[in-house]
């Protein structure tokens, strides 16, 4: 696999990085058990300021865009995969392979127009999953465009999938697209499944704006967003938000927890930088923090019904 002589590369003439990936091999884990599904805390001291990451405009006008290619670090190497995007190595890593898809001009972080080339990347690369981060929505840098790339099954959400009760929200006659939601998963969540491409991006986006009437749509719906490929079919999954931070992550003194939740952790793998963070987080703590950004009871009900609604039409 091209992957991983790429990564081998860097590692071997990036000091930042190969340190990190170093690091990432000592992270600590446990493990919150909810019954039909288990969230993973993986302790990481090295993404701490990715979690803490400031994302106002004021903020970002600040800073050089590090996804730009003219900020990279000198040793940093840049894959040209196509006219529209380049694959790098994450230097801050959660998993032992991690890659960022940063498209090569500077363009915001919106999913229009590009849903299409997170499923083509899907398809090249069936080892691994990719994922998108609203821009807000755990984003780091909403101003620059880019995914990103997890091997298989690093995150709870890939077996929750196939081991969870789910129940139907809509489907063709033929079954050539299914939609359905994990039951009773604390986050609140779409997938749709399908081996027609086009078929697939058409229900997404119609999808997408339901999504953008039951939850804030500026400049679009907040969500987190993976795919991957598998037995000639793509697998999609969307968590619908509500909100970017709890409460807690404003509050100081002992209420305070950085918890900043991108992709990865709503797809059950939560990154806590800070030790306390990751000692303290149990099945309460969590149900009220995700219960924060996720959506209502009340707003996914108004979404199921938009979907049925769809599929009675």
């Amino acid at each position: 696999m091209f992957f991983d002589p790429f990564l081998e590369d860097q590692l071997a003439v990036w000091a930042t990085a190969s340190n990190n990936y170093d690091r990432l091999k000592q992270v600590l884990y446990r493990s919150v058990d909810f019954g039909d599904f288990q969230i993973r805390v993986q302790h990481n001291p090295d993404r701490i300021l990715s979690a803490a990451a400031k994302i106002d405009e004021a903020s970002l006008k600040a800073r050089a865009c590090f996804l730009c290619k003219e900020n990279m670090p000198p040793e940093q190497q840049s894959f040209d995969y196509n006219p529209t995007f380049d694959i790098r190595v994450n230097p801050y890593p959660i998993f032992s392979r991690h890659y960022t898809v940063p498209a090569k001009q500077h363009i915001p972080q919106l999913i229009a127009g590009h849903f299409g080339d997170m499923l083509n990347i899907a398809r090249a690369y069936p080892e691994y999953t990719i994922f998108y981060n609203g821009p807000r929505s755990g984003a780091s840098a909403p101003d620059h465009f880019h995914f990103q790339l997890a091997p298989r099954y690093e995150m709870p959400l890939e077996t929750d999938i196939t081991h969870c009760s789910k129940e139907i929200l809509f489907t063709t006659p033929d079954k050539t697209l299914i939609v359905e939601s994990i039951e009773d998963y604390i986050r609140k969540n779409i997938i749709i499944r399908s081996a027609d491409k086009e078929l697939l991006e058409r229900n997404f986006h119609e999808i997408l704006n339901m999504i953008g009437k039951v939850t804030p749509n500026d400049p679009e719906p907040m969500i987190n967003l993976f795919a991957w490929h598998e037995n000639e079919e793509w697998q999609i999954v969307i968590f619908p938000r509500r909100q970017h931070r709890p409460w807690q992550f404003f509050a100081e003194g002992a209420d305070n927890i950085l918890f900043s939740p991108g992709c990865v952790d709503f797809a059950g793998l939560i990154i806590s930088p800070r030790k306390a963070d990751f000692n303290r987080l149990d099945v309460p703590l969590l149900r009220d923090l995700f219960g924060q950004l996720t959506l209502t009871d009340e707003q996914f009900n108004n979404l199921r019904f938009m979907i049925h609604d769809l599929r009675m039409s």
